[in-house]
């Protein structure tokens, strides 16, 4: 019997948070959070430029992956730092995954206070079936582990944030294999001062040290060291041939 009464009463304790109403990790960790940036409000900066280097590198990765390039390889610190600058697009990806959280906290605060009032039911049985008892054991583990919310919140922004990103480079590296890039004129070594010598390619990037260019003719890519060229030029699209004026019908 007094195990039996301390057993119950342990469970209490773990669940009296909860019981409280304070069943959304966001609104457990938000308010420490807010603080920790009033006190530290440089801070904000830090973990935001974090955030677009990391946006960057996801970026590269799998947008180069698909035309056979080691970006990663080939990269120096410097570019990892603007890399993400150069994709604005991606960083409103990445901050996409932020409502999905609130999203996700709301069903699952939704679904705690489930859990409880059938935590507060089986412990109204006078006698519970074997079955139950490993049922109160689990919701009494489950209610009483806020920390699992807050892991599978940091698992969700990586997660849906790599997802978003590596779709949104696939669909741009599609759209230069389909043809739809800005075309460059690229001159190499001695025949930068020969206009006819400069080669068409579609243009991927670059880095400091390497160009980066796609020859849709051939299907592959290409990667140039910056000291062998000479010189790159935008290729303006054909100017569309002039009309010719319709004949006048002769005057009767």
């Amino acid at each position: 019997m007094a195990g039996d009464l301390l057993g119950e009463a342990d469970a209490a304790r773990r669940l009296a948070p909860r019981a409280r109403g304070a069943e959304s990790a966001l609104d457990d960790v938000l308010p420490h959070l807010s603080r920790l940036l009033q006190r530290e409000p440089a801070l904000v900066l830090s973990v935001g430029y974090l955030l677009v280097v990391c946006v960057g590198i996801f970026y590269n990765f799998s947008f180069y992956r698909k035309f056979d390039i080691p970006v990663l390889t080939l990269s120096q610190i410097g570019d990892f730092l603007v890399a993400g600058i150069q994709q604005p697009v991606a960083i409103v990806l990445v901050l996409s995954t932020l409502p999905l959280c609130w999203l996700f906290d709301r069903w699952n605060t939704r679904y705690r206070r489930y859990q409880l009032r059938q935590h507060e039911r089986l412990r109204s049985v006078p006698k519970l079936s074997a079955w139950q008892r490993l049922r109160v054991r689990f919701l009494e583990w489950s209610l009483g582990q806020p920390h699992q919310e807050l892991f599978a919140y940091l698992m969700i922004v990586p997660l849906y944030a790599w997802v978003f990103v590596s779709l949104y480079a696939q669909y741009r590296a599609n759209e230069i294999k389909r043809g739809e890039a800005a075309i460059v004129r690229v001159w190499l070594g001695e025949a930068a001062g020969d206009v006819e010598q400069g080669r068409r390619f579609a243009w991927l990037g670059a880095t400091g040290g390497y160009v980066f260019v796609y020859d849709r003719e051939a299907g592959r890519s290409l990667i140039l060291p910056v000291e062998n060229v000479q010189r790159i030029e935008p290729d303006p699209p054909p100017k569309p041939s002039p009309t010719a004026k319709p004949a006048l019908a002769p005057k009767s």
